[in-house]
């Protein structure tokens, strides 16, 4: 595994080549770990800069990463080849929500340049802090004769895929797109065009109908009220829908701030018990400090007393 600060431009040019992408998000507190798959990447997703993309979220059947960005901001974002070339790239970053009712919603949807979608509901924008690189031999592969009869080599010659351990091409190794159908590396092993491996996909349609069909009706507000209000841990979702079904925003980020202290019962015991322990301390210190002032009170008292005595005795002798 390699871990580096930043995508790279050949990282960026293979990212944007996928057909999927996976996002995983989890709540401070709760039982769901949240992965959700992601298609259409080349109509939805966008590399901003090294360290930040951004991809349309449409609407659909559960709000799970945008009530966790909401709360905590923790987000990764997996990529995966399924062709000759393995390899798993995970961005690791911290993610915030941009609501299509948001007055920033146009300028990021121009900044990612894409076509506004029906439906959709929010920009998810992830600014990256770490990229990792690792081998994929574990995730199956598409056969080559799929996309290109002529590649499919014989177990252990041209077109094999190198040995467990061998380290993942260097940077720059990667097939150019402009060649015809790939290159063979140093191990033997047939690069191929992302285009021509990636060919064996094809999106389906039917997020892309349902989304338009809502639009066209009109209900997709209604939609996301019913299915957008909050996460499967009760976590606040999508703000949009929770206005238009009358919650008091602040109140129930109130309520989920409150849960959330109230989860954390260790650091509330400890902090009990650290508390006890310091006023007990300073108990002890204060009480210890009137103790000595009383003392110096009395001492001062009898001291002042005498000294009364003495003169009142000496003023008797005068006489």
């Amino acid at each position: 595994m390699k871990l580096i600060p930043s995508l790279t431009p050949s990282l960026t040019s293979w990212v944007l080549a996928q057909p999927v992408f996976y996002v995983a998000s989890a709540p401070t507190h709760g039982a769901h770990v949240n992965v959700s798959p992601k298609g259409l990447p080349s109509s939805t997703f966008s590399v901003l800069s090294p360290n930040q993309v951004a991809y349309l979220d449409r609407t659909g059947s559960g709000c799970e990463t945008i009530a966790h960005l909401y709360e905590n901001g923790r987000i990764t974002i997996m990529f995966m080849s399924v062709g000759a070339s393995p390899r798993i790239l995970r961005l690791f970053g911290r993610g915030r929500v941009v609501e299509w009712d948001s007055p920033l919603f146009a300028g990021w949807l121009e900044r990612l340049g894409k076509a506004r979608p029906d439906a959709v509901r929010s920009v998810i924008v992830c600014d990256v802090f770490q990229v990792s690189t690792s081998c994929g031999y574990g995730v199956p592969r598409v056969r080559k004769e799929l996309y290109l009869p002529a590649a499919a080599g014989a177990a252990g010659g041209p077109g094999a895929e190198p040995e467990a351990g061998q380290e993942e091409e260097e940077e720059g190794e990667q097939v150019e797109q402009g060649e015809e159908n790939g290159k063979f590396d140093k191990y033997g092993v047939l690069r191929l065009r992302w285009d021509k491996e990636n060919s064996v996909f094809e999106d389906r349609p039917t997020l892309v109908d349902n989304a338009r069909k809502r639009q066209k009706a009109g209900k997709v507000l209604e939609y996301q009220v019913q299915a957008n209000l909050d996460s499967l841990d009760g976590l606040p979702g999508l703000r949009v829908a929770r206005r238009e079904a009358g919650q008091w925003l602040w109140a129930a980020d109130a309520k989920a701030h409150v849960r959330r202290v109230l989860a954390e019962r260790e650091a509330i015991v400890f902090g009990f018990l650290l508390g006890v322990l310091f006023y007990l301390v300073l108990s002890t210190k204060l009480f210890g400090a009137v103790d000595l002032v009383k003392s110096a009170d009395l001492a001062d008292l009898t001291a002042g007393f005498k000294q009364q005595l003495e003169v009142l005795s000496s003023a008797r002798v005068k006489k």
